[in-house]
């Protein structure tokens, strides 16, 4: 599951369970992922990151649910993270409506065929995970002539943020992707 030590689902309890239990509820297979077990030690931490993943996607507005799953798409795939990417990829697919769009994004945001503003917000998000420190006044007012007003523009920045910090957790435990979860294509970083 991961490189470090995990609690399963069967061997959760105290506040553990209490988590698991949240999250198989949400879950349409009802089942707790290998980042949520390979996160599952620290109790605290695992119910707040579950927390704020939910919160942030489940309710992205103004950003429309696939803007929000095309966020995480564009910044799972600058960071190399299949994990995000297999879970996610399908997300965007019901989202748009449109599967072989989301497994472009997946490729390549910049080669699909999105309109301008959505290709501006993942400019935003890959741009956040790329250089950070690089970030200026102007991209802020390069979103909002794109029509991204404050609260759009929080919402994205917070998303890429958190699944940067996502990537970063994967990566660097070594959580590997669920049986009976496919693998989806992705391009080539940054």
């Amino acid at each position: 599951m991961s490189w470090t030590r995990t609690i399963t689902p069967q061997a959760a309890d105290g506040p553990v369970r209490g988590v698991f239990e949240r999250i198989a509820r949400l879950h349409p297979s009802r089942r707790v992922g290998h980042l949520w077990q390979a996160c599952a030690p620290d109790p605290a931490a695992l119910d707040v990151l579950f927390t704020l993943v939910r919160t942030l996607m489940d309710e992205p507005a103004p950003l429309s649910h696939a803007q929000a799953e095309a966020i995480v798409v564009a910044v799972s795939a600058t960071n190399g993270c299949s994990y995000c990417i297999a879970h996610h990829g399908p997300r965007l697919a019901a989202a748009l409506g449109n599967e072989p769009l989301a497994r472009a994004v997946a490729r390549d945001y910049r080669e699909a065929d999105l309109p301008a503003r959505d290709r501006v917000l993942l400019d935003h998000a890959v741009a956040l995970t790329c250089e950070p420190a690089a970030r200026t006044e102007e991209d802020i007012e390069r979103l909002r002539e794109y029509g991204f007003d404050d609260l759009a523009i929080l919402k994205a920045t917070e998303i890429a943020a958190l699944f940067n910090l996502v990537n970063r957790l994967i990566g660097g435990l070594g959580v590997r992707l669920e049986d009976g979860v496919a693998e989806w294509e992705s391009g080539p970083r940054g």
